[in-house]
């Protein structure tokens, strides 16, 4: 706990002061062979600098002891909810948090924050599930850029549900070669051009990848069948036709819809 003597104290000293101390305590709590009285004192300092007023030092701190072992976590909690500059490099490496507290630190963490999470050299499953599930756009990007990430059905049909349509997030899991088979094959429905090359090549799915997407592609057009009024199916009909979309499966799937009046 921190006395008012060593509160004055510190508040005594300079920035640049305090920033040597701060990197000389962060060296402290980092090593393995601290003596119990030793890190007692250490602790008590760290608790006044991730408060202390200048950013500097609390970053210097947060630096300082990102790949500490044993750190309180109350003192890491503090620096998890810090600005991004002083958070961020601290989230990104440290292994002071279980598998719970980390999900309960995503709840509340900024986006930011968020982002240097997904960037970690370990994340379990869950952890991945639950990013992909609140991020933003850009932790789920860092997330599928991240190798260290499990590709599980779960973290995938959760980014799949969410970004349907975006063509930024949906071709960065493409481009993964730990795919399960069918989230590739559903990707396959979703992405086009050399993304879908890809995923063929990859997961060697030529023929059902074709057969998937073009009733991808027929579902889409059918769709455009559906909205367009009665006027104007002809030129529908040879605007498909002169694309070479005029097909067999499009004209079996429109009888089944019972689309009479453009069949």
């Amino acid at each position: 706990m921190m006395t008012p003597e060593l509160g004055r104290l510190m508040s005594n000293k300079d920035d640049l002061a305090r920033v040597a101390i701060a990197q000389r305590v962060g060296e402290r709590l980092a090593a393995v062979d601290l003596g119990e009285v030793d890190r007692r004192a250490a602790e008590t300092l760290a608790r006044v600098l991730v408060t202390d007023a200048a950013e500097q030092v609390r970053r210097e701190l947060s630096m300082a002891i990102r790949h500490a072992k044993y750190l309180p976590k109350d003192i890491a909690r503090k620096i998890a909810h810090d600005i991004d500059t002083v958070a961020c490099p601290f989230l990104e490496v440290t292994e002071v948090f279980t598998e719970e507290e980390w999900h309960q630190l995503v709840l509340t963490i900024s986006r930011s924050a968020l982002v240097a999470v997904a960037r970690r050299s370990t994340i379990p499953e869950g952890l991945a599930s639950l990013l992909a599930e609140l991020g933003s756009q850009e932790t789920v990007e860092t997330l599928l850029d991240n190798k260290a990430a499990p590709m599980t059905a779960r973290v995938c049909g959760t980014v799949i549900d969410r970004f349907d349509g975006e063509a930024a997030v949906l071709e960065r899991m493409a481009s993964r070669d730990d795919l399960l088979a069918e989230i590739a094959v559903t990707l396959s429905t979703k992405v086009a051009g050399a993304a879908r090359e890809m995923l063929t090549r990859r997961y060697k799915l030529p023929d059902f990848t074709e057969v998937v997407g073009a009733e991808a592609e027929v579902g889409s057009t059918l769709r455009m069948i559906r909205v367009t009024p009665p006027l104007g199916l002809a030129a529908l009909i040879r605007a498909l036709r002169k694309d070479g979309k005029l097909t067999d499966l499009l004209l079996l799937k429109a009888a089944e819809d019972r689309l009479i009046e453009f069949l």
